[in-house]
């Protein structure tokens, strides 16, 4: 069983890399955008996306909410791979260092609070099982709808220079909100899965604990 005094050092780390990533990524937009196209909205956007995500993971790391640090990290790193000739070298040390958060997180275990709760009431494995099969049929449909609006269709059309009156003006607007659609339902099965694999693992450490 992990020490308390451990478990407060563990957060302690994790709180720290969460701040330095946030200040990592700071910095690298404020290079970028300085340096870069302002003018293109895509690359602004991007760039502004990026710090958003690193602040996102920083939140959760202080407030030990790790499925936050952890899909704030993977979008950070997958963000910085797909953009590794432009913006990614940027963005890579900000990444490496919300993984480590991520991690770090993941070792604290459960808020205290939220321990208490699932063990005072746990569900049964049925009930455990159905809103499993709900969190992979939702995240199935979601992929389904960001491909076929996203991928497929475009949510976009080609600009001369993409400013943003330009780009508003050529958005396919209906995509958009079929995308959005897709994003919100893999999140809300990305969520009811973790919330089960959350609870399993509570539910665990206190069978062995006793």
């Amino acid at each position: 069983m992990v020490s308390a005094s451990h478990s407060e050092s563990v957060e302690r780390a994790s709180h720290l890399l969460s701040a330095l990533a946030v200040l990592s990524a700071s910095a690298a937009g404020a290079i970028l955008l300085s340096a870069g196209p302002r003018a293109d909205v895509f690359f602004t956007g991007w760039v502004l996306v990026a710090v958003g995500l690193a602040l996102a993971g920083g939140i959760g790391a202080w407030t030990n909410r790790t499925p936050l640090v952890w899909v704030a990290a993977l979008l950070l790193t997958g963000l910085s791979v797909v953009g590794m000739w432009s913006i990614g070298l940027f963005l890579a040390p900000a990444a490496l260092l919300l993984l480590g958060s991520a991690v770090l997180s993941q070792r604290v275990g459960p808020r205290e609070e939220v321990r208490a709760a699932i063990l005072a009431d746990p569900p049964s494995p049925s009930e455990s099982a159905a809103k499993a099969t709900c969190g992979v049929g939702s995240a199935a449909v979601g992929a389904w709808l960001v491909y076929v609006s996203a991928v497929e269709g475009g949510l976009f059309e080609a600009c001369a220079t993409e400013t943003l009156a330009c780009t508003l003006e050529n958005t396919h607007w209906d995509a958009v909100g079929v995308t959005v659609a897709g994003l919100l339902a893999v999140s809300l099965g990305g969520w009811l899965l973790w919330k089960q694999v959350y609870t399993a693992r509570v539910l665990a450490s206190s069978a062995s604990t006793r």
